[in-house]
């Protein structure tokens, strides 16, 4: 969690909470378990600061200790994101969406949603012929550079879009990976025309992905339904035949029912 000058500034906020979830968040896959040193390291905390905070959390239950006196998350906090879950209207109504996209393709259905400068994947079905296909740590990846998050950027205004972008670390990923602001752009201007985003191998090698971005007006959550191939068992134009057209209807009859709730 970086503190910009906003949060500098900001009188109502309380430090300790801040480097409580600093803490909470040095945990990962590469760091599923710290002493006090390592979180320091982590986190760029001072030693007794993070003491203080990892312990806090051990008592509150959101971290548990091991034997070795190294902590690691708890089940605990998994609560929050059932909680998300559960709240979360966007969340709450796009499973019959989902099945029905995973019972009509052969693809990986993903749904995912806008956070800041980031695609964050909220679900994500796989099927076999992708098991390989990670999407890394945390299954975050940044927005310019995915299928589903051209088609939430189209979702939004060309002032929001630029200024996302600008706070962006733009450069390629892979050797297909649109990463200039003007062709970015250009290809959001396409997507809000044909309705649809289409990517190939610009994230992940060996991914062929279309996806549809929608909006909750009630909220301002912004989301896409996003269908990924493995490109070893299908083309370009036999993914977009299968796909395209019921993912545009399907994402469609969803913007309206969370526009009429």
């Amino acid at each position: 969690m970086n503190q910009d000058k906003s949060e500098v500034e900001d009188h109502l906020l309380v430090g300790s909470v801040v480097k409580a979830f600093q803490v909470l968040e040095s945990f990962d896959r590469l760091r599923p378990s710290m002493g006090f040193s390592e979180i320091a390291r982590a986190t760029k905390l001072e030693k007794s600061a993070a003491q203080r905070a990892a312990h806090t959390l051990w008592r509150l239950g959101y971290l548990e200790k091991a034997a070795t006196g190294e902590y690691r998350l708890s089940l605990k906090c998994q609560d929050i994101g059932m909680s998300f879950a559960e709240t979360n209207r966007i969340f709450l109504s796009v499973s019959p969406y989902i099945k029905m996209l995973r019972r009509k393709t052969a693809a990986s259905v993903n749904l995912t949603m806008l956070d800041e400068t980031e695609t964050v994947f909220v679900q994500r079905h796989t099927n076999p012929d992708q098991l390989g296909n990670t999407i890394g740590v945390r299954a975050r990846l940044p927005v310019y550079c995915t299928a589903t998050g051209i088609a939430m950027l189209s979702q939004l205004s060309d002032e929001r879009v630029r200024s996302i972008l600008e706070r962006s670390d733009l450069k390629p990923r892979m050797p297909n990976t649109v990463w200039e602001i003007d062709k970015i752009l250009q290809r959001i201007d396409e997507t809000r025309i044909q309705r649809y985003a289409f990517g190939f191998e610009e994230d992940v090698a060996s991914d062929i992905t279309l996806a549809c971005g929608f909006t909750d007006p009630s909220t301002g959550d912004v989301a896409a339904l996003g269908l990924s191939y493995f490109s070893g068992s299908v083309t370009v134009p036999e993914a977009i035949a299968e796909s395209r057209d019921l993912l545009i209807g399907l994402v469609g009859n969803l913007s309206s029912e969370l526009s009429g709730n």
